[in-house]
C-alpha cells in the first residue's frame, strides 16, 4: 500500500483506515476488558489524538480477530505517528493481544505491521469531507454560544 488512503478515497482532508488482526489464542476475553476500560474512561488516552472523527475496535469471528476502523484528519502516516508518539501504551494494551504485534515504538515496525494488516476500503464515505474535527468542534461551540445569546435576547427586560 502507498500509505496515502486519502488520495485513494478521493478526499483531501479525511482519511480512513481499516485493519483486521488475528487475536492470540485465548486472549479475546482480556482484550474485551481492555476495550471496555478505554470506552468508559473519561480521560481516555484516545482523546489525545485530536484528528479522530471516529475509531472503532470490534472483536469479531468468535474472538479470533480484531477489526479496527477509523476516519481521521490528515494523512495515514501522520495518524499512525500520532498513535505511536502520543499513546503507545494504549496501543500495546490493545494490540498486544494480537499476533505479531511489534509494539507501538519504534515507529517503523509498527507502521509496517499496520500496512500488513490494512484492508483497502471498497467504499469510504465522509459526510463532511472538507471539515476537520477542529472545525466541527469550533462550529458546535459557536452554535452553542449563538443559542445562549439568542435565548438571552428573547427574555423580557427586567424592570
Amino acid at each position: 500500500m502507498d500509505g496515502d488512503a486519502a488520495s485513494r478515497a478521493g478526499y483531501d482532508n479525511i482519511t480512513e483506515l481499516t485493519l483486521i488482526t488475528p487475536i492470540l489464542a485465548g486472549h479475546a476475553g482480556e482484550l474485551r476488558q481492555v476495550l471496555a476500560g478505554v470506552q468508559i474512561s473519561h480521560d481516555s488516552p484516545i482523546k489525545k489524538i485530536s484528528s479522530i472523527h471516529y475509531a472503532r475496535w470490534v472483536v469479531i469471528d468468535d474472538g479470533a480477530r480484531l477489526l479496527f476502523t477509523s476516519n481521521f484528519d490528515g494523512t495515514w502516516e501522520r495518524y499512525l505517528r500520532d498513535f505511536s508518539e502520543k499513546i503507545p501504551e494504549g496501543l500495546d494494551a490493545i494490540w498486544g493481544h494480537c499476533e505479531g504485534w511489534p509494539g507501538a515504538q519504534p515507529f517503523e515496525p509498527f507502521r509496517d505491521w499496520v500496512r500488513e494488516h490494512e484492508i483497502k476500503a471498497d467504499l469510504f464515505y465522509a459526510a463532511y469531507p472538507e471539515s476537520t474535527v477542529k472545525e466541527v468542534l469550533r462550529a458546535l461551540d459557536w452554535k452553542q454560544k449563538a443559542e445562549r445569546f439568542l435565548a438571552a435576547l428573547a427574555k423580557p427586560p427586567q424592570s
